[in-house]
């Protein structure tokens, strides 16, 4: 996975989202209008883990939680296409439900 900032697009069952994360030594870093998104990663080749846990820091109503609640640690694997990532996995707290989610390089 080259490092960078990543736009990511995600999903589940309950609605989708948006937001920024950056990529670098490991780590990841971003957020979205209401969520921080804290984790890290690994990749080998082609194929990357990650593990990602959200926090809300905007308590405006309007912003939704995807899995209905504001604390979520996500454990994904993902494959690597290019300047692109594609991620499948499920929240910790939720595992029936399934998660996905695309990032596409914007800078390195």
């Amino acid at each position: 996975m080259r490092e960078g900032l990543y736009k990511v697009d995600f999903h589940t069952v309950h609605g989708t989202g948006s937001g920024v994360i950056y990529a670098i030594g490991g780590k990841l870093r971003g957020g979205n209008s209401a969520f921080a998104f804290v984790g890290s990663y690994s990749s080998d080749g082609e194929k990357v883990s990650a593990k990602v846990s959200t926090l809300r820091y905007n308590d405006d109503p309007n912003f939704k939680p995807l899995f209905g609640t504001d604390r979520i640690t996500l454990t994904l694997k993902g494959a690597i296409c290019g300047d692109m990532v594609d991620f499948e996995g499920s929240a910790l707290q939720l595992p029936g439900v399934a998660f996905r989610a695309v990032l596409a390089l914007i800078e390195d």
